[in-house]
């Protein structure tokens, strides 16, 4: 019979640590074993399994009044994100021991956790369309609803030769229009975004990326692009009604920039300056397409129509079968 050997994931392989980033002093002492009794010198004095520090700060956050799968899903994502692994192999190795670096600053994302700080942000990335963005507070996190939205771009952008010109109105962390670029190799991108912050993160995700055939300007909506015209315009923009705040998960208010998630008019402003100079930016064929608030569709499809009235208008349902999307061909 043939031995089985199980190969040690690098993650949990005995690599020296390369970050030294040790708190004053925890909250919660010996919620992990020390080496040396007191706080450790050295982060590979750091000892405790995965499992253990999940049940320690599951804790932690149902104390806080977190209801248990909120938790739970905050906590497998911080694990399976600051490890570089899917859950599946989350699953299978909770077992073993937490790499030291991670365990020396986990009570520290506990308690950013129990504040209600997304936990893309306390990692610094969150997911889309398969990579990994940069994120911060500077921008809004990338939702699934909006690899939706992608997805019908690149299955209508097809395959073919001739390069074809998309502008991003509001591009945030660049998520859209440099995913775009990656899955699409005729893509040329132009994002635009009024503010600083979020073209700061956008283009540090391009340099990651190694992107080219990539500009980004300072715009609010069309007001920078005088004589500019495009193949594809596509725009998540902010479309939340300021009256409707009260609505909003209390960790989205609190963390995410406000000027991303609302807008005037019922939280339609933007789609109608968006509306207003779609025929003078788009090519003769081009296309638009816009993410919705699961309201607002009758709304905005009339509006796109009144801008072009010759303009065929689709309106299509996210997965969870809400209306979510746009598109005007031209």
């Amino acid at each position: 019979m043939t031995d089985k050997h199980f190969d040690t994931p690098p993650q949990f392989g005995s690599s020296k640590p390369q970050v030294n980033n040790q708190s004053g002093k925890l909250n919660a002492p010996k919620w992990f074993e020390w080496d040396d009794i007191k706080k450790p010198t050295d982060l590979s004095h750091v000892k405790i399994s995965l499992i253990e520090a999940k049940k320690w700060a599951l804790i932690e956050l149902r104390q806080a009044g977190m209801s248990e799968q909120d938790a739970k899903d905050n906590l497998d994502f911080l694990l399976s994100g600051a490890l570089n692994i899917n859950y599946g192999m989350l699953r299978a190795n909770m077992s073993r021991q937490m790499p030291a670096a991670l365990a020396t600053i986990w009570p520290k994302w506990v308690s950013e956790l129990v504040k209600n700080r997304p936990p893309q942000y306390i990692l610094g990335h969150a997911p889309f369309f398969g990579r990994e963005f940069l994120v911060d507070e500077r921008v809004l996190i990338p939702r699934p609803e909006t690899e939706e939205l992608v997805d019908w771009i690149l299955k209508d952008a097809g395959s073919g030769v001739q390069p074809v010109s998309v502008l991003d109105i509001g591009t945030g962390s660049g998520a859209i229009i440099e995913t775009l670029m990656l899955e699409n190799q005729r893509v040329r991108g132009f994002a635009t975004d009024i503010s600083d912050d979020a073209l700061t993160v956008a283009q540090a995700n391009a340099q990651r990326f190694e992107l080219s055939f990539l500009h980004f300007a300072k715009s609010d909506v069309y007001n920078q692009l005088d004589g500019l015209v495009f193949d594809i315009i596509v725009s998540n923009p902010p479309y939340i009604a300021t009256q409707d705040k009260h609505e909003m998960d209390a960790s989205v208010l609190t963390f995410e920039p406000h000027n991303a998630l609302f807008a005037e008019h019922d939280g339609l402003d933007i789609y109608e300056r968006i509306a207003a100079g779609l025929d003078e930016h788009l090519t003769a064929h081009g296309r638009a397409y816009f993410e919705i608030g699961y309201q607002q569709g009758p709304a905005v499809v009339d509006m796109m129509q009144a801008a072009l009235p010759n303009a065929k208008i689709t309106l299509r349902q996210d997965f969870a079968g809400l209306d979510r999307m746009i598109r005007v061909e031209k």
